[in-house]
């Protein structure tokens, strides 16, 4: 009886956690599949369905260029199906003629290219639009480079950096907040480093070089990180508020999409040669459970939310993998480069294998979610 009065309680925060991750998905998705669909109407390609949500329709019309737009039961997804495509793989359908003028697969290579990579394009935009607008609402926050804590036997301490100082130049490169010091230091772990910190009024010159630490990947092998050993000061008086115009704040959204796309790839990438763990990675459930917590705090983080999973998602469909965006653009790639179409076979076995691998990706991660519950 407890247990049953248990998960009741527990019911709207279901609801919310479920309402929550229908929202962020909803509007990602549709962004990214209405760049296929306006890039590709602008190209004169038909569309024939354009859809939010897989499974069955719950709601649905036609427009009058004949295109079915449709709301389908599960948010999990969407997709925009062209005329000529057999199925949402993008494979030509050969009982359409490729002689009809809306046929995608009549069209111009670059006109596919175009059409293929609008989707991405699009949530990278949107990533732009959100972050923008949050930096130009609130602000943004940014934390003194004052050195709260210097470690011992560190590079700091045996260099002379103590407790209270200001860090104000590195190698000749300003110094506005902490970020830029933790950023410098992963960047030129191997330097000495000339550090400008202001002390009792006056500029000191001090040579720090980082230690440089061995650390193990997953598969046994080893890396090399620096470290200087000091930490930020943690009192809430040292944090100041930068504001933002349109315009400086349209530049600022855009550094945050570009940061946080080369983040995403360094994380790839270190995935790949083992320094990384996959306890970053999460799927749907992991969605569902963020989304449901940020949604808590207001509209705002929500909004980041939803800017950090449409990058995610841009950057995800340009990987070059079969199915994806960035495989049928590997694909035009090769056509451009060889003047031909690549080989029908090679296409269709090189989207198995990507069906394959998503599959493969999607069950891994979703028990990696259901391992942290």
């Amino acid at each position: 009886m407890e247990l049953l009065i248990n998960l009741i309680n527990y019911i709207p925060y279901i609801f919310q956690y479920i309402f929550a991750f229908a929202i962020l998905i909803t509007v990602v998705v549709f962004v990214h599949e209405m760049g296929h669909y306006l890039v590709g109407k602008w190209c004169g390609i038909g569309v024939e369905t354009f859809s939010i949500g897989m499974g069955k329709q719950i709601w649905g019309r036609y427009d009058k260029s004949g295109t079915l737009w449709r709301v389908a039961l599960f948010p999990i997804g969407g997709y925009v199906k062209f005329k000529g495509d057999e199925d949402l793989s993008g494979k030509r359908d050969k009982n359409i003629s490729i002689e009809q003028s809306d046929n995608f697969h009549s069209k111009s290579v670059w006109q596919k290219i175009a059409t293929t990579a609008a989707g991405p394009v699009f949530n990278f935009i949107l990533a732009i639009f959100i972050f923008s607008m949050i930096f130009i609402y609130r602000g943004e926050t940014v934390v003194e480079p004052l050195v709260g804590e210097v470690l011992e036997n560190s590079a700091a301490s045996e260099s002379g950096i103590k407790k209270g100082d200001l860090i104000t130049n590195i190698n000749g490169n300003e110094i506005n907040s902490f970020n830029d010091i933790r950023n410098y230091i992963i960047e030129n772990s191997q330097d000495t480093l000339e550090v400008i910190v202001l002390r009792n009024g006056s500029n000191i010159s001090l040579n720090v070089k980082p230690k440089i630490i061995i650390q193990k990947d997953r598969f046994g092998g080893e890396y090399k990180v620096g470290r200087i050993g000091i930490m930020a000061e943690q009192d809430p008086s040292y944090y100041r508020t930068k504001d933002y115009n349109i315009f400086s704040g349209l530049l600022r959204g855009i550094q945050e999409t570009f940061s946080l796309t080369t983040k995403i790839l360094v994380y790839l990438g270190q995935l790949i040669i083992g320094r990384e763990s996959v306890d970053q990675m999460g799927g749907p459930i992991k969605i569902i459970q963020v989304s449901g917590q940020v949604v808590e705090y207001g509209i705002i983080p929500l909004l980041g939310l939803i800017a950090a999973i449409s990058v995610n998602l841009g950057v995800i469909n340009l990987l070059p993998i079969p199915v994806l965006d960035g495989g049928h653009l590997l694909f035009y790639m090769y056509e451009i480069i060889f003047g031909k179409p690549i080989n029908p076979k090679v296409q269709e076995y090189g989207m198995q294998i990507g069906v394959s691998l998503l599959i493969a990706l999607m069950v891994f991660v979703t028990i990696l979610d259901i391992s942290r519950l």
